[in-house]
């Protein structure tokens, strides 16, 4: 069963809030220090206006990023940080269990996924793969049957307008509450 979760960062911690359950306050500090326990890479596809500052600030609370974007000069600043700058999607697939795309169209999408260098060219199975990409439900729902093909978890975060204060996560229930600790810090909203 999917479930819509509703993550919204609040200078006191996170609410969370899914369909038929009260919501729930969660500490900023112990989400962020159970996160922090295994310093696994993140890979990162997607540096534009809505992608840079959610990789910043996955770098600002100490992981390690992968980073692919289609325009290389959008890398250089992660790069000269000592992030790893890859050139393709496939590549991040290969060196990260965990991937973020924050990709401008469904085209773009598309292509990342499933392209010639695309990540399920690579994907290894259990990684967890979350779209942040403003795109249309329809594609959507294609790349997460593809990615659960390959057995992988896909959920979808869309982040719309100019603010990153307001995200959803759409998934199956059991994947959200297992991943809960990573979507929390990878949503939070940059300082």
């Amino acid at each position: 069963m999917a479930a819509s979760l509703r993550l919204r960062a609040a200078a006191s911690g996170l609410r969370y809030w899914s369909r038929g359950q009260r919501p729930a306050a969660a500490s900023l500090a112990a989400v962020c220090s159970r996160s922090m326990a295994s310093k696994t890479p993140v890979g990162f596809i997607g540096l534009g206006n809505m992608g840079n500052p959610m990789a910043k600030n996955l770098m600002k609370h100490g992981y390690p990023l992968i980073i692919y974007d289609v325009f290389p000069d959008a890398c250089k600043e992660f790069q000269d940080a000592g992030e790893q700058v890859v050139s393709s999607p496939a590549d991040v697939a290969e060196k990260a269990d965990r991937i973020i795309t924050m990709l401008p169209t469904s085209i773009n999408a598309i292509e990342a996924y499933s392209g010639a260098n695309g990540i399920l060219k690579k994907v290894k199975k259990g990684s967890l793969l979350i779209d942040s990409s403003t795109i249309d439900p329809a594609v959507s729902k294609e790349l997460a049957k593809e990615v659960e093909k390959m057995g992988a978890v896909f959920m979808d975060a869309p982040v719309s307008g100019e603010s990153l204060e307001k995200k959803w996560v759409r998934g199956h229930y059991s994947q959200i509450e297992f991943w809960r600790d990573q979507i929390s810090l990878i949503m939070l909203t940059p300082s």
